[in-house]
């Protein structure tokens, strides 16, 4: 798996997509769009995307309804009535999903790419100036680790009852957790202003 760049810049990176995502427009809406169709042609991104898209496809179904029914404007089905929902809600609705599956195909790019010690240890990077105000980011990295290591290696008992027969582990030992350190390089800068200029031209 690929070293570079600095995970704290990938993640910064994905957080500029965010932003591009959210307040891009026809066109550049279309750009992106296009850009997310040619990285689910490699495997990692399409299996880790349709991963997040299956989990969130609920999500979805209730935001689109939510602003199809809760939006004033000039009715999609006339006669149906107040049982139809609204053209506006129904246009802001799919433009609100457009974006959330765009943001998703971002972080399937950064999930299926990055290890999840290294996006750990970018946390880690990037939450150092909240240690100014007594935040202790080593006990923030290891107790995220540790939950995303238990969340994966968990059992999952067919029933909830099942679950509460469970015999809980055995923590007599110590547990540790190890992140390995990487040097921001002076690449990583130059990626994270091309991801600025990015931006620019989404939100020029």
């Amino acid at each position: 798996m690929a070293k570079f760049p600095h995970p704290a810049a990938r993640i910064l990176l994905w957080c500029g997509w965010a932003v591009a995502v959210e307040r891009a427009v026809m066109p550049q809406f279309a750009f992106l769009a296009v850009a997310t169709a040619t990285a689910f042609l490699f495997y990692p991104v399409r299996t880790e995307g349709w991963r997040l898209l299956r989990r969130t496809r609920w999500l979805m179904v209730v935001l689109l309804l939510t602003y199809a029914y809760s939006m004033p404007g000039a009715m999609l089905w006339p006669s149906l009535g107040w049982a139809s929902p609204s053209l506006v809600g129904m246009e802001q609705g799919a433009w609100r999903v457009g974006r959330l599956v765009l943001l998703l195909a971002g972080l399937s790019v950064l999930l299926a790419y990055t290890a999840r010690s290294r996006l750990i240890f970018g946390l880690y990077v990037l939450v150092t100036p909240l240690t100014w105000l007594g935040f202790d980011r080593r006990a923030f990295a290891v107790r995220l680790g540790l939950t995303l290591d238990y969340v994966e290696h968990a059992p999952k008992p067919v029933r909830w009852l099942d679950a509460l027969r469970v015999p809980i582990a055995d923590e007599s030992e110590p547990t540790t957790y190890v992140l390995h350190t990487e040097h921001w390089q002076a690449w990583d800068s130059a990626v994270i202003l091309a991801g600025l200029l990015g931006v620019w031209f989404v939100l020029a």
